[in-house]
């Protein structure tokens, strides 16, 4: 019935406007990064001799080689009226165990609300998903998602070894393997404060490189959103980093993506525009997976 709500205000929109642009409004939640220098560089001091790519490279494989830590991960998507998204994972690598939780809250004609987790014990793996929302609270004031039902785990039947591979490795769908990827205005300045270093990739999301090096990308936008490949636009996406040496390597910090782009939904001939951040800290060394986050597990 919400969703047929929706839609009836999309057609009334239509109905009294001759321009079908919608921007993105109330839905979206602004991600703010709990450290203020983050993609904000006005006096802070040069970092000579490093390169911003290079210094994420480094902290990347880093992360992916790294067995002890916790990555704490907010999502915020909005398409105005027709849709928003909140999520909040919690992900944790400790040895060869990995434990993942993420509670997803759609809005609108986002209909991919539900609660999820994953736990591979190192031999073996297990999950949960929920569907629905009724389960689900978010509190918008404070960005807090809680549910009352996580699900009962059963032993995942997927492809175990690339589960475990995207748990770990995957940061974003952009093809990053050459700084030739990045666009012309990328500044490769790197920022210090204090032992924390600071920069951010811009990258091209021109139509061409979406089309071609991005492929993927753009192929996870237009699978989430439902629009229409056809005037699908993307201004180039910045992903802002923070990064800091720890037991003698860099290693990540915060990472922040922020995305806009807009497209006709495949179902509705209206042009929306979408916006969309991710935020992510990262803690090593800490990783505790404890009795509550695998409650219900039976080997």
């Amino acid at each position: 019935m919400k969703n047929k709500f929706i839609v009836l205000a999309v057609l009334a929109i239509m109905c009294f406007s001759l321009v079908f642009a919608v921007a993105c409004g109330d839905n979206y939640t602004q991600l703010k990064a709990k450290d203020e220098n983050l993609g904000n560089y006005e006096g802070l001091e040069v970092a000579e001799g490093l390169s911003a790519y290079d210094l994420v490279m480094e902290a990347y494989q880093n992360w992916c080689n790294d067995e002890n830590y916790v990555r704490d991960e907010y999502f915020s998507f909005s398409a105005g009226v027709f849709a928003s998204r909140n999520t909040h994972l919690i992900r944790k690598v400790k040895g060869e165990e990995i434990y993942s939780q993420e509670i997803i809250y759609g809005t609108g004609l986002d209909s991919g609300s539900c609660t999820k987790k994953y736990y591979f014990d190192g031999s073996n793996a297990y999950f949960t998903n929920v569907a629905g929302s009724k389960h689900i609270k978010y509190d918008k004031d404070n960005n807090v998602l809680t549910t009352t039902d996580w699900g009962t785990f059963a032993p995942f039947t997927g492809d175990v070894q690339e589960e475990n591979r995207v748990m770990t490795e995957h940061m974003t769908t952009y093809d990053l393997s050459s700084r030739e990827y990045l666009a012309d205005e990328h500044d490769d300045t790197v920022y210090v404060d204090e032992g924390v270093y600071y920069c951010t990739l811009t990258i091209d999301c021109s139509e061409e490189t979406m089309k071609t090096v991005h492929r993927a990308a753009l192929d996870e936008f237009l699978a989430n959103t439902g629009a229409k490949e056809e005037g699908f636009t993307c201004q180039n996406t910045t992903i802002d980093f923070a990064i800091e040496k720890i037991d003698g390597k860099m290693k990540l910090v915060i990472w922040k993506r922020n995305e806009a782009y807009s497209g006709k939904h495949a179902s509705i001939s209206v042009t929306v525009n979408c916006k969309q951040t991710c935020l992510s800290y990262f803690t090593y060394g800490n990783a505790d997976i404890t009795s509550e986050d695998l409650a219900g597990l039976k080997k």
